[in-house]
């Protein structure tokens, strides 16, 4: 029985925690969707490039290095970079005289992928093994239900790949993109990272809670105060900390014009998402805090309630009280460590792009 290695070379973070977990079924899974008749063998090899690098020759001749010393057949490299070819965004795109190809996480979007990993990595591989230039369009409708993939042939003289597979409609794409991107990025890690922050956003609530006003603030707002002062919170907290830990990606000699956009663009949505998660929290906390240490007479009498205290009324006050110290707690983001505030809204790859495109310009 032939034997074919196959080398899946992935970014840090989100792209080799994807490929530990499924890097054991695949051998089997392309066995049954392949050939059978052929021994294949998948090994991960991690390397910072592929989730750094913007130019397809960059991660191309990283990879034939990578494949040349693993003596591998074919070499797969699966990154959190979004990839373009003008205008259109790329899934994937196949080298076969090198027999490399790349996979990029963010065209899959924000929801779980990696059945749609595994089912794109055996389409690739099957397309070097056979290559093959026969569309099959079926293969792909199901694992991109909202976002269809259109196989591309491309352009002569472009060395770097051979075969693109593009997100259609592409509007859909962007948004899949800007989704898989922000998703690469973490938001959730925010609640261990802002430890100190949540501990003085709530010290700040619960010292404002001691006071009626507040209890009566809440029985006279309406919900659509209450949801305004939400957003203000949320959105003084995210402007915070873009401009006082400069987040935003301004003008730099190596920075292309549509990948500032984007990243920009990530920035916002992975920050808005993190002090979600945030407001969730605090928003908890609040709600225990005030349940069981708030006397129902003593707030029904201080607000002026109708009737007696239930469960809406503690709602509204730890709705108010998240709200209040959401504000307060934007102070403390914006002293907090300006790495550690990186390192929420930043992924691995756009904390290097980040770093390199200061070096380059400092």
């Amino acid at each position: 029985m032939s034997q074919i290695r196959i080398g899946l070379i992935a970014a840090p973070e989100l792209p080799q925690e994807i490929s530990n977990d499924i890097i054991n079924q695949l051998p089997d899974i392309i066995s049954k969707g392949i050939d059978g008749n052929v021994e294949w063998e998948v090994e991960i090899v991690v390397d910072p490039l592929t989730g750094a690098a913007e130019t397809a020759k960059e991660v191309i001749d990283e990879a034939i290095d990578i494949k040349q010393e693993n003596n591998w057949d074919y070499a797969i490299c699966l990154t959190d970079l979004p990839l373009f070819a003008e205008k259109d965004i790329v899934l994937s795109d196949i080298n076969f005289h090198q027999n490399i190809a790349r996979i990029s996480l963010p065209a899959f979007g924000f929801t779980p992928m990696r059945s749609r990993v595994k089912k794109t990595f055996v389409k690739i591989v099957r397309e070097m093994y056979e290559q093959t230039l026969n569309e099959e369009k079926d293969e792909w409708k199901r694992p991109f239900r909202f976002s269809p993939i259109r196989r591309i042939t491309a352009p002569v003289g472009m060395n770097e790949t051979d075969i693109r597979y593009v997100l259609t409609p592409r509007i859909n794409g962007l948004l899949r993109l800007v989704f898989g991107m922000t998703r690469a990025n973490r938001p959730w890690s925010i609640i261990s990272s802002f430890k100190p922050i949540i501990a003085i956003a709530f010290a700040t609530g619960a010292y404002v809670l001691v006071f009626p006003t507040l209890w009566e603030l809440s029985a006279a707002f309406t919900y659509t105060r209450l949801i305004s002062l939400m957003f203000v919170a949320v959105l003084s907290m995210v402007i915070w900390m873009i401009t006082s830990h400069h987040l935003w990606e301004g003008k730099a000699s190596k920075s292309k014009k549509k990948l500032r956009r984007l990243y920009n663009e990530v920035t916002i949505s992975t920050l808005l998402l993190a002090v979600l998660f945030y407001y969730v929290v605090l928003f908890i906390i609040f709600l225990m805090a005030v349940s069981f240490f708030v006397p129902p007479e003593l707030f029904s009498e201080k607000a002026s309630l109708d009737g007696p205290v239930d469960l809406k009324n503690f709602i509204d006050l730890a709705w108010l009280a998240t709200s209040v110290a959401t504000l307060a707690g934007s102070i403390g983001a914006g002293v907090e460590n300006e790495e550690l505030v990186r390192n929420v809204a930043y992924g691995y790859r756009q904390n290097r792009r980040y770093n390199e495109l200061y070096k380059k310009d400092s």
